[in-house]
């Protein structure tokens, strides 16, 4: 698996990519992730790639929130789940994050409903440090932050 920069020559495949239905709500849409990135400093977008075929999408920044570099959007397309794609990019991207940022640990925010991401990213060594609750676009969410060292 390799990571590319989102530019104009693969957004199209990013928006098309697009998740399972019993993921609504969990993980924000590519088409507005884009945006978000378009006009907000700081925040790194990246295809996932096995091949030439994008399969997934990472959008990461640092979050003064925590304060540290948090994994902020990660997807991988319906049409690619259920192969392993999602825990094999998580952990090259730690590889790919670590040579351009060298950062020691790294932050993602999950719903409290998704167990099946929470599952995932705790076998891979992310500890779960406290749940928060926010609102965004009038919604309110629920998360667990959680942390890994690199």
């Amino acid at each position: 698996m390799h990571f590319r920069e989102i530019d104009k020559s693969n957004y199209w495949d990013c928006m098309a990519l697009t998740i399972d239905g019993s993921q609504e709500g969990f993980v924000a849409d590519n088409k507005q992730s884009l945006v978000e990135a378009a006009y907000e400093d700081g925040l790194y977008t990246l295809g996932i790639y096995d091949g030439e075929t994008m399969v997934g999408f990472v959008l990461y920044d640092y979050d003064e929130t925590f304060p540290g570099w948090s994994i902020s959007r990660f997807m991988i397309g319906r049409q690619f789940q259920g192969k392993g794609y999602g825990k094999r990019a998580t952990l090259d991207f730690f590889d790919y994050f670590k040579k351009k940022h060298d950062a020691d640990k790294l932050y993602i925010s999950v719903s409290l409903k998704n167990t099946v991401a929470r599952k995932m990213y705790t076998s891979i060594g992310f500890k779960e440090i406290k749940e928060v609750e926010y609102t965004f676009l009038n919604k309110r969410f629920k998360e667990m932050q959680m942390v890994k060292a690199l």
